[in-house]
């Protein structure tokens, strides 16, 4: 009768599965940046839409309530590369309409490995829309 150890096979299994793990865990981790980034540009742009509808210089007060809201949220955030506005203004009168667009490019982990941006680049573009009209000021 010949009596065969397991304690090898056991380390070679464990070889073969943890790199599935890691690169699972990572993708779950990856989704949860994505995901707070899309919330918080979606909330970005309500707050921006808010503001401009409320005030006599609806650009201005849109990009500074996006700044406002970033730096409260978002650590790190700052207009340019990775965050941009895009304000459209129908006027100034009551009942016109604000659309506000917040950008924000999201750093990829794997970019390299699993593509996942269409034009293969090492972020993701998410973005958030508010469109809402400007109220009467007493």
């Amino acid at each position: 009768m010949i009596i065969q150890s397991k304690n090898g096979s056991v380390l070679v299994e464990f070889a073969l599965i943890m790199p599935v793990l890691i690169l699972i865990l990572a993708g779950i981790i990856q989704f949860g940046f994505l995901l707070n980034a899309k919330i918080a540009v979606n909330s970005a742009s309500y707050e921006a839409a808010r503001a401009a509808t409320l005030s006599d210089n609806p650009e201005a007060d849109a990009i500074n309530a996006v700044i406002s809201y970033a730096a409260g949220s978002m650590p790190g955030w700052d207009l340019g590369e990775q965050l941009s506005i895009e304000i459209n203004t129908a006027g100034n009168s009551p009942g016109d309409s604000v659309q506000i667009n917040v950008f924000y490019d999201v750093p990829l982990f794997f970019s390299k490995i699993l593509p996942i941006s269409e034009s293969g680049s090492s972020s993701f573009k998410v973005s958030g829309s508010s469109v809402m009209q400007i109220e009467e000021k007493e």
